[in-house]
């Protein structure tokens, strides 16, 4: 695939091949353009056949194609080939879009999305762990989630990767460790999906894993969007409190008390729970030792690192201080635990 060349949102056609010259309305459509054949030794008849054969090929011929493809290309980086996971990521949104065209309701895209999302994260993960940040950076930087009005496809496969090693880092080498590139881009993805309750979103989560960052401030990020993105910022608050507890707790104390968050949900056969007292849901499982956020998908820290997680007394009760304060106790009983605070 030619290199990618980038330039001002104003000029929405500017997205250019530099190999070939080729001009695209978004990154995703430049990313899956392959101007190989354009550049090849060929004679022009047989790649007038191959233009042929590529226009008349059904969605399911070039999603067939782009997953053997994406089949070789993971075995070849198995088997130590490193360059070739760059290819493969772009052969899974090759893949994925072409099975967006099948007219099936999605279930073509959902089956091969399924089938490779852990396979790809987990190849990204293990080139990120045998060689730093610089792979996972390279791949942030080419599939930008705030370049276009769409998303690449293969966006939750890469933040899962991104929130692995954003977890790792932390508890390896400290919060100041982390790369600020790998907490815009989780910050980036969650404004550009909106307040949806998809897998792209729920992979962003180890963001508040960047809580206290010397350079990127994720609690005022977190603050920014919170009325109009409740459903991330609540689960984000929920990993901030495994990073630091106190940070965390001074965010959530901030978050509920501010009056201006005044949206509200429908939950069914109950009343409409406010932001506010749904932000409080983040401490479900801090008083448990079977209960741990889910995010990012097929990675649990607790095992690799043997970590356990402790809450303050202090940080304790100023959380029912907090509830107390605000009346969010009303409907609880006299006894409640955290998991009472649970939606």
């Amino acid at each position: 695939m030619g290199s990618l060349a980038v330039y001002g949102e104003e000029d929405v056609t500017a997205h250019e091949c530099d190999d070939c010259g080729a001009s695209f309305e978004t990154l995703t459509r430049l990313r899956l353009h392959d101007c190989e054949d354009v550049q090849s030794e060929t004679s022009v008849g047989s790649a007038n056949l191959e233009q042929s054969e590529s226009t008349d090929s059904s969605p399911a011929d070039k999603q067939n194609a782009a997953v053997a493809e994406l089949d070789t290309l993971l075995d070849r980086f198995s088997g130590g080939d490193r360059a070739a996971l760059h290819d493969a990521v772009t052969e899974f949104e090759s893949a994925l879009s072409a099975a967006l065209e099948e007219d099936d309701g999605g279930e073509t895209y959902r089956d091969v999305f399924w089938s490779y999302h852990e396979r790809v994260s987990d190849a990204l993960d293990e080139a990120a762990r045998a060689t730093g940040w610089t792979l996972l950076e390279e791949v942030i930087n080419a599939y930008d989630p705030t370049a276009d009005d769409e998303l690449p496809l293969v966006t939750p496969t890469i933040a899962n990767a991104v929130g692995r090693n954003l977890i790792r880092t932390r508890l390896t080498d400290g919060v100041s460790a982390i790369p600020v590139v790998a907490l815009e881009y989780l910050d980036g993805v969650a404004v550009a999906a909106g307040d949806t309750a998809d897998t792209t979103q729920e992979e962003v989560h180890a963001y508040g894993w960047g809580i206290g960052h010397p350079n990127h401030s994720v609690a005022d990020r977190l603050h920014a969007r919170a009325s109009e993105d409740i459903f991330s910022v609540t689960p984000t608050l929920e990993h901030a409190f495994y990073a630091d507890q106190y940070a965390a707790v001074d965010l959530l104390d901030a978050l509920v008390r501010d009056e201006s968050i005044d949206g509200t949900f429908s939950r069914p056969a109950r009343d409409d729970m406010p932001y506010r007292r749904y932000l409080c849901d983040c401490v479900y499982g801090l008083q448990t030792d079977d209960y741990w956020p889910g995010m990012p998908r097929y990675y649990d820290w607790g095992e690799e690192f043997d970590d356990t997680f402790e809450l303050d007394d202090t940080v304790e009760q100023r959380i029912r201080d907090l509830v107390a304060e605000t009346g969010f106790d009303a409907d609880l009983p006299n006894d409640w635990t955290f998991r009472d605070l649970g939606v």
